[in-house]
């Protein structure tokens, strides 16, 4: 027996036409992305608590933006932004009247009061941040879409704990990790 391929006899052309019509459309049907259920209309209150300033100097920057455009460092960008004072390493904003929808927030402690955020010389953060949701990133800020949130209820509360990288450097070369900062179960 011979391991020779085989010739394959030509399709004819109708044949040819039949299977690709039916390649196509099963593509554009079965594998176009569907597009998310519309949202209720309405409005709604987010509440959002912020924890673990450092200290309290300076205010909170808090940047809230209905897309990716310009997220996280583009206040200008951002659908609200507001300063909230900082009580006992505490803070507090409170947004009133948003349409129902997909959202993210971005945090600043600003606390030289320039209204951005202070680097080092190698251009990492010098002041506290924070992000909604829980990202887990180790360079750069995370995306929006690791971030984001719906508000489709007419209030909804998330907290946000602040992050300083100068405070992880400074235990990580005094050979204590965050982890032996967090509580015990």
């Amino acid at each position: 027996m011979c391991n020779r391929p085989r010739p394959v006899a030509p399709l004819p052309l109708s044949s040819l036409l039949i299977a690709t019509a039916l390649a196509v459309t099963l593509a554009v049907a079965g594998c176009a992305p569907a597009s998310p259920p519309p949202l209720a209309a309405g409005t709604g209150t987010l509440v959002v608590a912020l924890e673990g300033f450092h200290n309290d100097q300076g205010t909170a920057i808090v940047s809230l933006f209905a897309g990716p455009h310009g997220f996280p460092d583009e206040v200008s960008a951002s659908a609200v932004t507001l300063k909230a004072e900082i009580h006992e390493g505490q803070a507090l904003a409170i947004f009133p009247g948003l349409p129902y929808g997909e959202y993210a927030i971005s945090v600043l402690h600003d606390e030289d009061g320039d209204g951005k955020m202070a680097t080092g010389l190698l251009g990492g953060p010098r002041e506290g941040f924070g992000f909604s949701g829980f990202p887990d990133y180790r360079f750069g800020p995370p995306d929006y879409a690791t971030v984001s949130f719906l508000l489709v209820e007419p209030q909804r509360e998330i907290i946000i704990g602040m992050r300083y990288e100068t405070a992880r450097r400074q235990h990580q070369e005094e050979g204590r990790s965050t982890e032996s900062r967090r509580p015990r179960e």
